[in-house]
């Protein structure tokens, strides 16, 4: 008798549970994620494609304008882009840091006025401008592969890079060498070892009514990053089937990608450090205030 009313207790609890907090659950969804022309591009190539409409963007700006469009579900996006459109009001949640700082200064000269940069706003504008204040940047091209094709042709002397695009410069001109780790400027500016660079992103609607696929999601993004970084030569194989990048570099590039994935309260504080170094440099960057307790999912 105990036993059974012990059970009909646990099953009245639970059903109060789902019925005070009303969702339309879909089970059987096919995600819209974006990811990057990069390492958040390389990240996702182990997710399963039945359950993934996955869109390889150069640059995040499209990403941004389909996921506030509500043309995307779920998104990876430059860390200080997710909190700036969190604070100004777009209905987004972070799930989980997927990648780390892996800029460089690249070139052949340092002697130079100017540091490329690929794009105002980002990360590496941010360290450009942060840790490399001698150099005017240059914002004239904004994709960093489109960059780095101008630093193979030896039409740029001298910018600031993330992989895997470091690693296709070098292995395709020989004049060209890393010239400065930013990570080791910022490590130096800051004790901190790195910073979050991508983060995982999802539509606040969308985790509404899709809770299981955006946590089935975040798992299976979670072991996606785990097998890159275990087989890089499988991961490079799909890495050039889905046109991202060419076999070769992809798998030379990963071990040096910081392909990560972080949640919970080891993202809030990486992220939490970097923003407070960003609040004070350029707040509008991250939309003018930290991080709160509604950023993350």
């Amino acid at each position: 008798m105990k036993k059974i009313i012990l059970v009909s207790v646990f099953s009245f609890l639970v059903l109060g549970l789902c019925f005070s907090h009303p969702v339309t659950e879909t089970r059987d969804v096919k995600v819209r994620l974006a990811v990057m022309q990069g390492p958040t591009g390389f990240s996702s190539v182990m997710l399963d494609g039945e359950n993934y409409e996955i869109s390889v963007f150069p640059s995040p700006n499209e990403a941004v304008a389909r996921l506030v469009k509500g043309e995307l579900d779920m998104a990876v996006l430059p860390a200080n882009a997710a909190l700036s459109l969190y604070n100004k009001g777009v209905d987004i949640k972070a799930v989980a840091v997927v990648g780390e700082g892996m800029l460089s200064l690249v070139g052949t000269d340092r002697e130079v006025s100017s540091v490329y940069v690929p794009g105002a706003g980002g990360t590496p504008d941010h360290m450009a401008r942060l840790l490399f204040a001698e150099y005017e940047p240059d914002y004239s091209v904004t994709a960093p592969a489109q960059l780095a094709q101008l630093l193979i042709a030896g039409k740029a002397e001298l910018a600031i890079l993330p992989q895997p695009f470091v690693t296709m410069v070098l292995s395709r001109n020989s004049s060209m060498a890393v010239l400065e780790d930013v990570q080791q400027k910022w490590k130096a500016l800051t004790g901190s070892d790195s910073y979050p660079m991508s983060i995982l992103v999802a539509s606040g609607s969308f985790i509404q009514q899709n809770r299981r696929a955006v946590s089935e999601t975040a798992e299976a993004y979670r072991q996606s990053v785990s097998l890159v970084n275990q087989k890089p030569h499988e991961a490079a194989l799909k890495i050039e089937e889905l046109g991202i990048m060419s076999a070769s570099v992809a798998e030379t590039a990963i071990p040096y990608c910081a392909l990560v994935y972080k949640d919970g309260l080891e993202a809030e504080k990486l992220c939490d450090s970097y923003f407070s170094v960003l609040l004070e440099f350029d707040s509008q960057a991250i939309g003018g205030k930290s991080q709160d307790g509604g950023f993350w999912i």
